[in-house]
Parts: C-alpha cells; sequence; structure tokens
C-alpha cells in the first residue's frame, strides 16, 4: 500500500510498504480520514527525527480484520486511537506514573510502532490504544476527536480555576479547540490572540468572548477585562517560540501558562519577569484514552464544535504539496483531512 510519511527537512514522500496485517492483541483499521496536525507540518519544516506511526495521527477508520483474542473492540467497529492504557510493568508504571509508560509509547512511536501513520489506507494497531467513535458523529468530526483530546488535556493540565480570565495565544486547531474546554472549565472571559482576521473570526464563532490580534490590541483587551491586573492564566498553543515570553508577560503576577504548541527551535525567555512574578509554567502533550472517550461525547452532544474547523479534503497524491503550501503559509487553512482512498 501507498502511504505519506516525513522522510527529512523538507521532505515529504509517497512509499509503497507492505500491507499490515493484525498481530496478537492488534485489529487492522480501514482508514477513512485523517487530519493533518501541526506536527506533521512542523516535522517536515524542521526536519526532526518524525517516528512513521505517527506521521498522520488524527485518523477515523473502520476495523476490518482483529485477532481472535481481542474482546475490546470488533469487527465493523468504527474508532479512532492514542496511547495505549499504561503496561504496569515498565519502571513509569511501577512509579505510578502510567500516564508515561515506555511500552505504551513504544507502541506508538517506537520499535513496535506501525510502519506508518494515518496516510494510509490500512493500519494494524493495538487494539487496547483503540476507542469507539459515536454514531452521532460524522466521519469528519470523528477526524477532529484526537486534537480535541490535545486541547481536552492540556486544560485539564493547566491551572486553570472556575472564573478565570483566559488568553489563547494562536487560533489553529489546537488554540480554538482549547479555547472551548476552556469554557467547558470554568473559565469566565476567553480571549483569543491571533494576527489572521479569518482565524479571529473563526475563535468568535466557536464561543470567545473576544478575539484580537496581538500587541497593542492584545494589551488593551486584556487590561479591559481585568482592570489592568493582566490574564489568569495563557495559553500558548502557537508553536512558534517568539509567544512563550509574551505568554508569561500577559499573565498577572502570581499567574500561569500552559505551553501546548510545539516547536523544535530554540526560544528566548526572560528568567527574572518569570521569578518576579512568580509565574507558573506548565506543558501538555498529548491525552489519555480516557479523554479521548470525554472529548468525542463533548463533540457528540455540542459542546465542543468541530465542524468549522474542516476546510476541505484532499487526497494521498495532493498531500505532499499541500504539507509544503501549509509549512510556508501559501496555504492557511485550519484543518484538512486526507482520504487515503480517494483516487
Amino acid at each position: 500500500m501507498r502511504t505519506g510519511l516525513v522522510t527529512g527537512k523538507e521532505q515529504f514522500e509517497l512509499r509503497e510498504v507492505d500491507d499490515p496485517t493484525p498481530g496478537p492483541g492488534e485489529a487492522l483499521v480501514e482508514i477513512s480520514l485523517c487530519g493533518i496536525c501541526g506536527s506533521d507540518v512542523h516535522a517536515y519544516a524542521e526536519g526532526w527525527p518524525y517516528a512513521p506511526g505517527i506521521c498522520g495521527h488524527e485518523w477515523v477508520g473502520n476495523i476490518v480484520a482483529v485477532d481472535a483474542d481481542v474482546q475490546v473492540v470488533g469487527m465493523g467497529d468504527r474508532v479512532t486511537g492514542g496511547l495505549a492504557p499504561g503496561c504496569g510493568q515498565c519502571p513509569e508504571c511501577r512509579a505510578d506514573h502510567p500516564a508515561y509508560c515506555s511500552t505504551a509509547r513504544s507502541y506508538y512511536m517506537g520499535p513496535k510502532a506501525p510502519a506508518s501513520g494515518g496516510f494510509a489506507p490500512f493500519m494494524a494497531a493495538s487494539a487496547d490504544r483503540l476507542v469507539r467513535v459515536p454514531d452521532e458523529l460524522t466521519d469528519d468530526d470523528a477526524a477532529v476527536i484526537e486534537p480535541a483530546s490535545v486541547a481536552l488535556h492540556a486544560v485539564r493540565r493547566s491551572r486553570l480555576r472556575a472564573g478565570d480570565v483566559t488568553c489563547v495565544v494562536g487560533c489553529g486547531p489546537i488554540g480554538l479547540l482549547v479555547a472551548q474546554c476552556a469554557r467547558l472549565a470554568g473559565a469566565g472571559t476567553v480571549i483569543a490572540i491571533e494576527p489572521d482576521a479569518e482565524r479571529r473570526r473563526l475563535a468568535l464563532e466557536v464561543g470567545a468572548d473576544a478575539a484580537v490580534a496581538p500587541g497593542a490590541e492584545m494589551r488593551e483587551a486584556v487590561n479591559e477585562a481585568t482592570g489592568g491586573l493582566r490574564a489568569d492564566i495563557a495559553f500558548d498553543c502557537a508553536g512558534i517560540p517568539q509567544t512563550i515570553q509574551q505568554s508569561v508577560d500577559m499573565v498577572r503576577y502570581g499567574g500561569s501558562v500552559c505551553i501546548v504548541g510545539v516547536t523544535g527551535s530554540d526560544a528566548v525567555i526572560r528568567p527574572n519577569r518569570w521569578l518576579f512574578k512568580e509565574v507558573s509554567v506548565d506543558t501538555s502533550l498529548a491525552f489519555t484514552l480516557d479523554e479521548m472517550r470525554a472529548a468525542a461525547g463533548f463533540i457528540a452532544d455540542g459542546r465542543i464544535s468541530v465542524a468549522p474547523l474542516v476546510q476541505g479534503t484532499i487526497t494521498l497524491d495532493e498531500l505532499p504539496q499541500t504539507i509544503d503550501d501549509l509549512a510556508t503559509r501559501r496555504n492557511t487553512a485550519i484543518k484538512l483531512l486526507v482520504d487515503p482512498t480517494a483516487g
């Protein structure tokens, strides 16, 4: 079968790989759609050592074969997936940190990972890392469960408290989803900060109280919302080095920042400002399967809106050029989906 893979800095290839077959404890998923993640684009642009199993990880599909001993999912189930639960045996699990299980990660991005991610017609995956998709969701909606889970995990990892004035920096898919999850968690005021006017419009559409450009407009909006105190918390979802210090600057003394956006580039920070303000900084990556199930439920009942984020579907043949266009900002779509079976 053909699969799309990041193979180096500014290198994206369509390669032929062996058709996968389910091994012990695995299911074979026929991929319906797979979203292009910002990390796919960053890996291409910055040349990360990018495991094939995570190149295309925002997928939804149907189980077409399954190992006979598997009980958690069955033939025909529509599923998506993330990291498997903790194994209970590795050093992380024995230290009561199952969310960081090294065995589970090895099945996702290590030596036991699939030969490709969701930019392919099929994937063999450990059945215990699969989550059933609610019947109410379209495939387009279901392809956004994974990034919605990332956003939900970030809010749960953060120090957000009910009533907080909350800044969301960067209104790509994750930022737009974090804004909604922050509202679900009780944020009093959500201010989206984004230079692109269309993305600011989308932030308002999905429930932000204000959407402003960085700089003077941002400072005015935050000061107005807080009487000059500044924000209680900022979620840095931009994935660029400059915004890390900017996010710290926009919160109050004793405030907090949660870094969600990912970049491999070095960032310049001013530690004396962090120290003087006693700012707390948290980071967030990925999610648990329970959070994935919760995110799917929030999309199904309308508490998280994902339809406005999806702005087109492409084929595998179009994927290499599209990845380059996204990396160079010739294409500024919020979320594009790949149909790996389309001609």
